[in-house]
């Protein structure tokens, strides 16, 4: 592969064997090179080939207008997270991960702080999203002599979020909100405190997350045409009918507002972890 530009020491831009322009990241790809040069493959660690031409030119200027360090720093953010996690990520994500991280640096040395009004929330849904962006707030203060505050680690969690979900910032706010919208509804309909270190609303909160993620992608699970899982649905809501209650307010919550139908299915099991943490505080 052939370099057309160079963006810094460790990312260039080449053409293919297919004769289409990738972005090609790896230690020292770009040092001491210049266009024309074959690159040495052993040294490329990620190859970026984006949809279209817009895509592409945004990319191409971000890694030209962000510094090296913390395109490193945001890359490992990524590897860690990857392993802490065990998922599968959303390989440009770090991208959006380092121009926060540059504009947080940015505001940071003009003293300028935005609060995050999410960031409850964020320690509610996302711990361990939350735990290691504030290892990598740590790192950064060190590195690059700054004093990013907690309100920017609740920021970095919410992409850390998308890297999961595979969808934008405005998501993950959306995925937040949306969560603390069921809870509210749930509380005010059982009028209970939920036990939020109780195991069982753990459990409850990391299917409300799953379930949350499939109504902002409007992906809803098929209505089950089968005699048994309409047998369930029954059996369930006849024998939980408090907690079916509140699984009946959620539905209709999502109905008005976002045009989601909630299946007999995901019914079943809303309600069923209800019971669960109705049984757990009377």
């Amino acid at each position: 592969m052939e370099i057309l530009k160079i963006l810094n020491n460790n990312v260039v831009i080449v053409l293919n064997e297919e004769d289409e322009e990738v972005i090609l990241m790896g230690n020292g790809l770009g040092f001491q090179m210049k266009a024309g040069s074959k690159v040495d493959t052993e040294r490329i660690e990620k190859i970026f080939k984006l949809d279209n031409q817009a895509e592409s030119e945004q990319l191409e200027q971000l890694l030209a207008d962000i510094p090296e360090e913390i395109i490193e720093i945001s890359y490992k953010i990524m590897s860690h997270a990857k392993n802490v996690l065990d998922k599968e990520l959303n390989e440009t994500s770090f991208i959006a991960i380092a121009d926060h991280l540059h504009s947080s640096i940015q505001r940071s040395k003009k003293n300028i702080y935005v609060k995050n009004f999410l960031l409850w929330d964020i320690k509610r849904f996302f711990p361990v999203e939350l735990k290691i962006a504030r290892e990598v707030i740590r790192l950064v203060n060190q590195q690059m002599h700054v004093d990013l505050t907690d309100d920017e680690a609740g920021f970095l969690a919410l992409h850390i979020t998308n890297a999961q979900i595979d969808s934008h910032h405005e998501d993950a706010i959306s995925l937040t909100q949306l969560i603390e919208e069921i809870l509210t509804v749930i509380k005010y309909t059982l009028r209970i405190n939920f036990a939020e270190n109780d195991i069982y609303f753990q459990r409850f909160l990391t299917h409300l997350k799953f379930f949350a993620e499939r109504v902002v992608k409007d992906n809803p699970v098929e209505e089950s045409t089968d005699k048994t899982e309409n047998e369930l649905f029954l059996l369930v809501t006849n024998q939980y009918p408090e907690a079916f209650e509140a699984t009946k307010k959620v539905t209709e919550l999502l109905k008005n507002r976002r045009n989601y139908r909630i299946s007999k299915d995901e019914q079943v099991y809303i309600t069923i972890h209800l019971a669960r943490i109705i049984d757990k505080t009377s």
